[in-house]
């Protein structure tokens, strides 16, 4: 799995100025999954071979009839964000801060082909050749990933994906390409420097063929800086510009955080404005 450490590297040896800043934050060795976790592996023709999905049902699940809305986590394997923010969301929703929701996390493993579209950067090219089919994944979540869960649990028809840094470009990218995949796209500091921030660039244009149709996007960024700031600038700018009808949507930086503390400082507050908790009943 791709280090921010090897990109580092790979960037002080070209003399080149893109973000180090494209891996996941690392999953504390002593957090461990929550006991009734449901790990499934799961077949996929999209993606050619079995697939992790991890799946965490709320509090009274079984003895309710009662649907819910589903959370999906990008990142989410085992060995990814899946034991921090199981465990997090969970605890919010036994606080009261988010309604009670399924919380799905869909794992990756070649994060530069599944996250990211195909870019006609050389440099891009030559250090991941292999790089560009966030299409395919998007198909695989489409005709897949929801189908079985859909199918499987009480589901309410409203959800959420939520992840940080190459997870949130495919989260920004999935909300320009295909608005209606998901109900509300939480997206914390997505690389929007990829392919020479072709994405924001595109985005008043994408924004434009939007029909109406009810969202939800949150975005916030770390302390960032350089061309992965500028990149939401642009985003943020054709939002205010042209926004579809129907969409509500927030940009809240947090420049006190850094790339790596971004993600554990904003998903609980992103969640809990996507599904507040419903207000308790007074007698």
């Amino acid at each position: 799995m791709f280090r921010s450490i090897t990109f580092a590297a790979w960037l002080a040896a070209l003399g080149a100025t893109m973000p180090a800043n494209f891996a996941m934050a690392e999953t504390p060795a002593a957090i461990t999954i929550p006991a009734d976790s449901i790990a499934l592996s799961v077949p996929s023709a999209v993606m050619g071979k079995a697939r992790e999905l991890n799946v965490l049902l709320p509090a009274g699940y079984e003895a309710s009839t009662q649907t819910y809305p589903v959370i999906y986590l990008l990142d989410g394997g085992a060995a990814q964000d899946w034991p921090t923010y199981s465990n997090r969301i969970r605890e919010a929703m036994q606080a009261g801060q988010i309604a009670p929701a399924i919380l799905v996390g869909i794992a990756t493993e070649d994060r530069q082909n599944e996250l990211t579209e195909r870019s006609t950067n050389r440099r891009i090219v030559r250090q991941w050749p292999n790089h560009g089919q966030s299409d395919r994944f998007r198909r695989y979540i489409t005709t897949e990933v929801k189908p079985l869960i859909e199918s499987r649990y009480r589901t309410s028809g409203d959800d959420a994906v939520i992840g940080e840094s190459a997870a949130a470009l495919f989260i920004v990218e999935a909300f320009l390409r295909e608005p209606n995949l998901f109900d509300r796209y939480l997206a914390v500091s997505p690389s929007l420097w990829w392919d020479r921030e072709s994405l924001s660039k595109n985005a008043a244009a994408l924004l434009a063929a939007h029909t109406a149709g009810e969202r939800q996007l949150l975005l916030t960024i770390g302390n960032e800086g350089g061309q992965m700031q500028s990149g939401m600038d642009r985003l943020v700018t054709a939002l205010r510009n042209g926004p579809p009808q129907g969409l509500v949507w927030d940009y809240e930086p947090r420049h006190s955080e850094t790339h790596s503390t971004v993600f554990a400082a904003s998903a609980i507050d992103f969640l809990s404005r996507a599904y507040p908790a419903p207000e308790p009943v007074t007698p």
